[in-house]
């Protein structure tokens, strides 16, 4: 519970902090702030720390608020950051620990070493560095072990528990770990138990030299044996909160790495990253080069403007293909030959265009005429409404399936399917 309460305090001194980053920041980014590839940035720090530990254990109370004896611990941690958003970290703790519940207690000490993984919550976001230029806050997962003493006690006289007192054994030996079974004033070598520390944290950036924090972690045991009773529902655990203060190692004219902000193109792990704007241009562009390298429409477009010279007897011709079915939308190359159309009548105003539709043999007859005349009508319209030029400079003459092209011998299947599903845009 009390954990619970903590944590949630620490996440609301975050909304404030939040609220400043939507904010916008108030200073400029100068290029040693943001972390680039090539660079050169300061890594390790060392930090030292001290705060209340709470033991959670079959002999100690949970209660929101300590109703036995507090234990003040110290700390030291050791971290290299990797990147900005994510550091390894060694942490030493040492604490006295102690707990009464019904008619026994414990007391001893205990020796925690760990390693750590931090990850940086402000660098994953959408707009990642510290928070105004001086908070980061952060996460916390590691692995370590604790080394420690611990001897059961009578409540009431302080004597130690002799093992026959609450086992059925005849065995007389004290109920102790890491001290002698016979003298329990005698230490012996310290039980090792493994923890995994989990918990969040916030640091403020004071200069280039030294940060503060805060960080509450929960220290999960993998046995029951810190208070010497095996009878409990679940594995003893501690709660470590520590004020502390951190020195940042380095050349004092380059930035800590934990105090940048991620450049355009780098991911959270540091790696450069791919922009998705020019990874759909290069598929994009991949995709028209394939296209053009395998469509016949450019070949079978010469052939065919080649032969309708011939056919009208005059080299000003231009051709516009269509996709069977009715007209659609113009492609942007359908367009530029409309242009020059368009261009070449502005120019000299003796000039008229006739436009010359014809479909394939699929359907009947009416129906095919109907098309053809379809299509002459949208090139006109858009000759008209687009390109300006006077209506009655363009004549249309719908074919039809009638007069079809002959085929051609360079043309594609492809191109004898589309060479009568077109309008010729003669200039005279």
């Amino acid at each position: 519970m009390r954990f619970s309460i903590i944590v949630i305090t620490l996440l609301i001194l975050t909304i404030p902090v939040r609220g400043q980053m939507r904010e916008g920041s108030p200073f400029v980014k100068t290029p040693e702030m943001i972390y680039s590839f090539g660079q050169k940035y300061n890594s390790w720090s060392v930090a030292a720390g001290i705060g209340p530990v709470f033991m959670y254990s079959d002999l100690r109370g949970y209660t929101l608020f300590p109703d036995q004896d507090v234990h003040f611990g110290p700390s030291v941690w050791i971290t290299k950051h990797l990147v900005p958003a994510f550091a390894v970290e060694l942490q030493y703790l040492q604490s006295d620990m102690s707990g009464v519940e019904g008619r026994y207690g414990f007391e001893g000490d205990m020796m925690d070493i760990s390693i750590n993984g931090i990850a940086i919550i402000n660098q994953m976001l959408p707009d990642p560095g510290p928070v105004n230029d001086h908070w980061n806050y952060y996460l916390k997962i590691g692995v370590g072990s604790t080394l420690f003493r611990s001897r059961l006690l009578h409540r009431e006289t302080g004597d130690v528990v002799r093992r026959n007192e609450i086992y059925d054994t005849e065995s007389s030996d004290y109920v102790v770990l890491g001290y002698d079974k016979s003298a329990p004033g005698q230490t012996r070598a310290r039980q090792k138990e493994i923890v995994i520390p989990f918990g969040v944290g916030i640091m403020y950036r004071i200069n280039d030299n030294f940060d503060v924090g805060l960080e509450s972690i929960l220290r999960f045991s993998a046995s029951d044996n810190l208070d010497n009773i095996l009878t409990g529902a679940t594995n003893d655990r501690y709660l470590f909160t520590a004020l502390n203060v951190s020195y940042k190692f380095g050349d004092k004219q380059r930035r800590h790495m934990r105090w940048t902000y991620r450049a355009e193109g780098m991911d959270m792990f540091g790696r450069r990253q791919k922009s998705r704007i020019e990874e759909e241009v290069r598929r994009l562009s991949e995709d028209i080069a394939e296209y053009e390298a395998n469509r016949p429409v450019h070949k079978d477009s010469v052939v065919i403007t080649e032969t309708l010279k011939v056919v009208y007897d005059n080299y000003n011709v231009r051709t516009i293909f269509f996709s069977p079915g009715t007209p659609r939308a113009f492609s942007p190359a359908d367009q530029l030959l409309m242009g020059e159309v368009a261009i070449e009548l502005h120019q000299d105003a003796e000039k008229k265009v006739w436009l010359y539709g014809y479909s394939d043999s699929d359907g009947n007859e009416d129906d095919n005429f109907e098309l053809s005349r379809q299509r002459c009508l949208a090139v006109k319209k858009f000759l008209v409404r687009e390109l300006g030029i006077e209506s009655s400079r363009i004549e249309i003459f719908p074919k039809g399936e009638i007069d079809p092209l002959s085929p051609v011998d360079e043309l594609s299947p492809h191109g004898l399917q589309m060479v009568n599903r077109r309008v010729d845009l003669v200039v005279k």
